[in-house]
């Protein structure tokens, strides 16, 4: 079965997020300090894999993993983009890219409704 995959960058999280990183990123604990929680909960049940992930090397390893993905949804800065543009074009991937409104890897932000539009969720 060929999965969707939606990647988020770690700095979206709230400076005091509890979450831990393992291999596959962070584990959100749904908290309520950031946005992340909600909106994962949604792509979830509609059937994407969300990863929360600190930068494009963890997102190469990820996508070789899950080598079925028929397409990605990534969030992030103009530099981790480019880096995920030439990923896909590689894997022969579909993608769909957003960038973030602020970056600067800390204190970041993304407008969650154009996001939940690209990934057709309500």
């Amino acid at each position: 079965m060929e999965e969707n995959l939606i990647f988020l960058p770690h700095c979206l999280r709230s400076q005091d997020c509890k979450a831990r990183l393992d291999a596959n990123g962070y584990n959100c604990i749904n908290c309520g300090k950031c946005e992340i929680g909600g909106f994962k909960k949604q792509a979830e049940e509609a059937g994407y894999h969300v990863f929360i992930v600190p930068g494009a090397s963890m997102v190469k390893k990820i996508v070789k993993e899950h080598g079925s993905a028929e397409m990605i949804i990534g969030v992030a800065c103009e530099s981790e983009l480019r880096e995920g543009a030439k990923l896909t074009k590689k894997y022969k991937i579909k993608a769909k890219a957003l960038q973030l409104l602020k970056d600067g890897c800390v204190n970041t932000e993304v407008d969650w409704q154009k996001l939940k539009a690209i990934a057709n969720l309500k």
